[in-house]
């Protein structure tokens, strides 16, 4: 049984190193939707975590503008990149960057921890460019928020029309949302992860796990590739585990 001790928020920017199959997956798709909207360009990663997506945009030739609310995973990415890199502590909510600053804005699970998240989506929306991009994945689904999610910092969940609403009343002139997540991605959540952090929080180790085992690195990218199986059916199944926006700046 979870009890509420076990159930406070951890602290976002705690655990720079934690990665998983989910993840990977995820900015897989994230990084194919940009490529087909804006395969070149200045990107905004808004919310950029410890920065594996970062790393990614960079591979491909991206321009890249990283910032997020926690300096932990601020000074983490810093380390990892060169020193003229352009990466910042700030708030998605309040954006010091010039209208028409970025070709793109990437963010990956982020607006659900907003207090704001309509705010957020109104400056990316401001910084882009006439033409530009947004892209955001969100987890799905009101009536699926539980102690995970409350644990993680989720504000909300989202349905499809709930986030589409927010990304055209935010300035965008068009916003197509799919769902993403069945059947493998889903299932490994409810049981793989879910369970493991159970036994975490129960043995009175709150903390994010700050690396993989193992059998975790040698299986990690056998499970990631395994997900493509839910690429088949992104889209019909509408809100099953997470959502994927790409809106257009007219």
């Amino acid at each position: 049984m979870i009890t509420d001790d076990v159930l406070v928020p951890h602290e976002w920017g705690r655990a720079p190193d934690l990665y998983g199959p989910r993840h990977e997956y995820r900015e897989g798709l994230l990084l194919r939707r940009l490529k087909a909207e804006r395969p070149a360009g200045h990107v905004l990663n808004a919310g950029c975590g410890a920065g594996s997506f970062t790393l990614k945009l960079l591979d491909r030739g991206y321009e890249v503008t990283s910032i997020d609310a926690s300096p932990l995973f601020v000074e983490h990415l810093r380390a990892r990149l060169p020193a003229d890199s352009a990466v910042e502590v700030g708030d998605l909510q309040e954006l010091r960057f010039a209208d028409a600053s970025f070709d793109a804005v990437a963010c990956g699970e982020v607006l659900e921890h907003l207090d704001d998240d309509d705010a957020a989506v109104r400056e990316f929306a401001r910084v882009l460019r006439p033409g530009g991009v947004a892209i955001a994945s969100v987890p799905a689904n009101p009536w699926r928020y539980d102690w995970c999610d409350h644990w993680a910092g989720h504000r909300r969940r989202y349905t499809v029309d709930g986030l589409r609403e927010r990304f055209v009343a935010a300035g965008f002139a068009h916003a197509d949302v799919v769902s993403y997540g069945f059947p493998l991605t889903g299932l490994f959540h409810r049981r793989v992860y879910m369970p493991m952090l159970r036994r975490r929080l129960q043995a009175g180790d709150a903390a994010l796990p700050g690396g993989a085992t193992g059998a975790q690195r040698l299986l990690g990218p056998v499970v990631r590739w395994a997900f493509e199986f839910d690429t088949l059916f992104i889209g019909r199944r509408p809100g099953y585990f997470g959502l994927i926006a790409v809106a257009r700046i007219p």
